[in-house]
């Protein structure tokens, strides 16, 4: 095998983060009174994902995104409300009890994980991602999870990856692949870290070649394919 450990991004490459966030932010608001629909999810969408990118470039602390994408929300969507950080601690209360996986991908990690050591790097809050994980049949197939709340950096910072280059056994870096959904986070990060990227991509929505990717993939079990190029 052309390689022998995989650094897994978690949501929208394991974790479907699109239904574990509906499903959190609906449970969240209705505990507080609030009304739901679609037309708010894709709002909180929008305004989470875009919290998230001034995140990785350090532009906002995670506290800070934490609660700023409720004072949005609100501001938007429910004038008045004033328990704003009551309302984002519920809705990470909630969202780490959401653990739906994406189709496939257990048997996925099943599979890799009789050829390769697979290791998570995530940027999610630990009390979310230790709480998903924990409530999935997944983690036999992990060594480790590697979370930028808890080690204190975050992706694509080189440090991020240093510190887990530093951990783990494998210490050629031509024999890690990273895997991940982002280009920004994931991607960006391998490429800051030296180590070679795979973007999964199942919608075929990223155009090849990309400076970023070495490789791209609508299926996890594509990896095979690679590593025995």
């Amino acid at each position: 095998m052309k390689y022998t450990t995989l650094l897994m991004d978690a949501d929208e490459t394991i974790f479907d983060f699109g239904k574990c966030e509906y499903e959190a932010l609906r449970e969240a608001l209705e505990y507080h009174g609030l009304g739901f629909s679609n037309e708010i999810c894709e709002s909180f969408s929008s305004i989470n994902a875009k919290l998230w990118k001034e995140f990785e470039k350090s532009h906002i602390t995670r506290s800070e995104l934490r609660v700023q994408r409720f004072r949005e929300l609100i501001a938007k969507c429910f004038e008045g409300f004033d328990n704003t950080e009551i309302l984002a601690d519920t809705y990470v209360d909630r969202l780490s009890e959401q653990a739906v996986l994406i189709d496939g991908a257990a048997d996925a990690l099943e599979k890799l994980s009789q050829s390769f050591d697979i290791y998570i790097i995530t940027n999610g809050l630990k009390k979310v991602q230790r709480g998903r994980f924990a409530k999935t049949d997944i983690t036999e197939f992990i060594k480790k999870l590697y979370i930028s709340d808890e080690i204190g950096m975050n992706k694509p910072d080189k440090k991020f990856f240093d510190y887990v280059l530093d951990d783990i056994p494998e210490k050629d870096r031509s024999k890690i692949l990273v895997v991940g959904d982002s280009l920004s986070s994931d991607m960006q990060g391998g490429r800051n870290a030296g180590l070679d990227t795979c973007v999964y991509d199942p919608k075929n929505k990223i155009s090849m070649p990309n400076k970023l990717c070495d490789y791209h993939i609508t299926e996890l079990v594509q990896i095979f394919d690679i590593a025995e190029e």
